[in-house]
């Protein structure tokens, strides 16, 4: 295959900063009696084998794919003599690099020409190595991953190019205020315990590793007796367990020396605290408190505490903080139970000016739950918010297969998921006042602050029972012009509902930019018969998700619920569309919460290239604008311009709603009938967008206050429907990712950086390509000639057809691993029939 120059214009972004990798987490009564929530008690084959690796293996009869999730007890936390250099981490990257029968580049290169995905991840208790691949080649999966986890080369040059990747790796986390959010709540919140130190490690001590030292933390660390793999494949258990015993009965001799997680931490006995200034438009706080270890029965307590405090719309401190006082821009709250006692933390992103008094009232609301406890609506509705996250976490074979080897290395009871419902279901008010007054206290907490340098000048924003079942989809169209897509899939007992309409970027001009985007937000704000806080509310109280989106070409609602609340999520979705209001008080106070994204947004080097690379590529068309808009367009914005948009916009003929899930697609065809049926039929909106190629290659410079430094080559490509789409993804695949072309010869031969690649968006009318490189500030000119050298050798030079070959079952595998998910189904399907 060759690329042609036929619609490729090209425009060249030099960003002298570092990449910004966002780590947001690791999202009534109406609806009638509520009912228990059950998970289904699948079998599961459970071996120990003689040389003491755990294998644990369960049947998905509604699947042809297998997941493989290794785990492994060699985290950051039991590193021994090289506790703080990331050695765990290092060993995680070696493991891909190649094997005396694999070279480097052949385990990715493998996986993907079956049509599947692999990947790792470090912690601090494990390292994780996953794997999912059509059933067929289970056999083979697993033989690779023996040859990996076995006989790693640890080539002595790919070593030294490695440690320069990670290197990188850990100058973007200095940069991404979030992750040195976290990393200085760990380093201040624990004195002695080795959860203090970052996995990726610290520059100094990465540095001093030895090729010598990897290959003895690996052999030490990577024995069968600290290794658990679970298989959740389309076959049966009994053979999936014969397939795992047959490769791993004869690995290695395992080691029972005991390795220690470091010293006991001691009880915190007062408050710690750390201010530290960052180059940043916006503030970051964390308030963290040591809590329960996964094996501690106060966990179901304690999960329960944080989505009452901060998990949800109408949680308690988004209520007082975001809604009533406007303290802060965001805040949420989570509960870390690693193998050891983790922290109960609550983060919020605001403006320097108001972090003193978001101490103060988060601090308030945290007391008066101490001393007054919750209601029974509050935590039946806490409970079921939980135990649904937990649930539609388990949608796919492998999350299934994460979730057993987890449960099997961290408490020794691959169930222990139905403990945990269980365990959920019996928390009491009592619990939660009692967890409350025992772990969140002043003097088990740890406060931190990162802020702007004192002269930072921020702009300022006004107040304001499954069966694994699945079915084909179908269409339907309502006399009104709506279209309507249903599949069943029972899996699990949740329904995935998008509604989307033609919208976003391309119905905007400079003067409006950024009202898709406010109007898709303000549908959530109220109705001519619901308040604000009658909607998402309604929705998390059954243990529900609700939220809006605006793009390139279209807006809307994504919601999740449970089977039992669907009925009450259209009629609710229906209500949005049709009697949206706007509140004018609730328009001030998403124009400001915009804006201070607006501000984060431009904090993060990737974001910002990315909307300077658009802007030259599409000068004068509405895809040269910022989705978010900018702060002169979004503060001119009006509940006039809002309720217009709505007028022309939200009309049954520019509506596509998909509903995937465990759903009675007749029962959901009558609803559907009957709320969106009664919607005045009227003309479907025009969008026309007229795109001028670029006549000559355009290049912009800007520079940021970062230590990474970023390059972006962007192409005009073409939308959605024209047929030269499907080849611009296979040149992707051939491109990007771990095996891709960039990634082996920028990372692996050049060691350019972490973050490099290339990615595409289509919309309706256009699209384009965009390659990237992140790497040092002395290694920018270089990195861009490489890049360069690439895109000419993928243009002059056709591709074997072993790699085209590869790239395909690569793009069709990973689209069927996604398409498991009802909601990404459900969207999925919705704007393919929209656009």
């Amino acid at each position: 295959m060759t690329l042609t120059a036929k619609k490729a214009s090209v425009c060249v972004i030099v960003l002298l900063l570092s990449l910004y990798l966002s780590h947001l987490s690791s999202f009534g009564q109406e609806s009638g009696a509520q009912k228990g929530i059950e998970l289904t008690k699948e079998a599961v084959f459970k071996k120990i084998l003689e040389n003491g690796l755990t294998l644990l293996t369960r049947e998905d009869p509604g699947t042809d794919l297998a997941a493989i999730d290794i785990t492994i007890m060699a985290g950051s936390s039991l590193e021994g003599e090289f506790s703080g250099s990331g050695i765990s981490h290092f060993v995680e990257h070696m493991v891909f690099k190649g094997t005396p029968t694999r070279p480097v580049g052949a385990i990715e290169k493998e996986i993907k020409s079956y049509g599947g995905i692999i990947n790792g991840s470090t912690s601090r208790d494990m390292t994780r190595y996953y794997t999912i691949v059509p059933a067929r080649y289970l056999p083979q999966t697993l033989a690779l991953l023996k040859d990996m986890l076995l006989d790693a080369a640890f080539d002595k040059n790919e070593v030294e190019r490695e440690r320069d990747v990670i290197l990188s790796e850990i100058k973007l986390d200095k940069d991404e205020p979030q992750a040195r959010l976290m990393r200085r709540l760990n380093e201040t919140a624990y004195l002695t315990h080795l959860y203090k130190l970052p996995p990726i490690g610290y520059e100094g001590k990465l540095k001093s590793l030895k090729r010598e030292d990897l290959v003895r933390y690996y052999e030490r660390m990577y024995v069968p007796n600290r290794i658990v793999v679970a298989v959740v494949a389309g076959m049966e258990k009994e053979e999936s367990a014969r397939l795992v015993e047959s490769q791993f009965k004869d690995f290695r001799e395992p080691n029972y020396s005991y390795v220690s997680s470091g010293e006991t931490e001691p009880p915190q006995i007062s408050t710690r605290t750390l201010t530290e200034e960052i180059p940043a438009n916006l503030s970051y706080l964390a308030m963290g408190f040591h809590s329960t270890s996964i094996l501690d029965t106060d966990l179901f307590a304690m999960d329960v505490l944080a989505m009452i405090l901060g998990r949800g719309d109408n949680s308690r401190l988004n209520a007082r903080l975001l809604k009533k006082d406007v303290l802060v821009h965001a805040i949420s709250t989570w509960n870390y139970t690693p193998r050891e006692p983790g922290l109960f933390a609550v983060t919020a992103i605001l403006d320097a000016d108001k972090i003193d008094a978001a101490e103060k009232a988060i601090f308030e609301e945290i007391n008066r739950l101490r001393h007054d406890g919750v209601t029974e609506e509050e935590l039946s509705g806490a409970r079921r918010m939980v135990l649904a996250d937990f649930i539609s976490s388990l949608e796919t074979v492998e999350a299934q297969a994460r979730d057993l080897s987890s449960n099997e290395s961290f408490t020794g009871d691959h169930d222990f998921s139905h403990r945990y419902v269980k365990g959920i279901e019996s928390v009491s008010e009592e619990d939660v006042r009692r967890v409350a007054e025992r772990y969140l206290a002043e003097d088990n907490m740890t406060l931190i602050k990162l802020i702007p340098p004192e002269n930072a000048t921020p702009a300022e924003a006004k107040p304001s029972e499954a069966s694994g079942e699945m079915r084909p989809a179908r269409m339907e169209t309502l006399p009104n012009g709506m279209r309507y897509i249903l599949r069943r899939n029972d899996n699990i007992p949740m329904v995935s509902i998008s509604l989307a309409m033609l919208g976003g970027l391309s119905a905007e001009d400079k003067k409006d930019n950024g009202i898709s985007n406010l109007a898709a937000t303000m549908l959530l704000k109220g109705t001519a018969s619901r308040k604000e806080d009658e909607i998402t509310s309604s929705i998390e109280r059954q243990g529900g998700n609700i939220a809006s989106f605006s793009g390139f070409n279209s807006f809307g609602l994504n919601v999740n619920v449970l089977r039992d609340d669907s009925e009450y999520a259209l009629r609710l979705i229906e209500d949005l569309v049709s009697n949206s209001i706007c509140p004018e008080n609730e328009l001030e106070k998403e124009k400001a919460l915009t804006l201070s994204m607006i501000r984060l947004e431009d904090d993060n080097i990737f974001r910002k290239g990315s909307n300077l690379l658009r802007k030259e590529l599409f000068e004068g068309a509405p895809y040269s604008l910022r989705v978010l808009g900018e702060p002169d367009s979004v503060e001119s914005i009006t509940k006039k311009d809002i309720l217009a948009f709505y007028k022309r916009y939200c009309v049954p003929s520019n509506i596509v709603l998909s509903v995937s899930g465990d759903i009675d697609p007749a029962l959901i065809s009558r609803v559907i009938n009957d709320s969106f049926g009664k919607m005045n039929p009227a003309e479907k909106p025009g969008i026309p967008v007229k795109i001028t190629a670029l006549d000559k290659i355009k290049s912009e410079s800007l520079e940021m206050d970062k230590e990474e430094s970023l390059v972006l080559l962007g192409f005009q490509t073409t939308g959605a429907g024209d047929p030269d789409r499907y080849s611009l993804e296979v040149l992707g695949s051939v491109l990007s990712g771990s095996s891709g072309r960039i990634f082996s010869e920028l990372r692996d031969k050049q060691s350019f950086g972490y973050a490099l690649g290339c990615a595409q968006k289509f919309a309706i009318d256009t699209g384009y390509f965009i390659f990237y490189v992140a790497t040092s500030r002395d290694k920018i000119a270089s990195a861009k000639k490489a890049l360069l050298e690439e895109i000419s050798r993928i243009i002059s030079t056709a591709v074997p057809e072993e790699e085209m070959d590869t790239a395909k079952k690569e793009l069709l595998g990973s689209y069927k691993i996604n398409m498991q998910t009802n909601r990404f189904f459900s969207l999925e399907t919705a704007i393919d029939e929209l656009y």
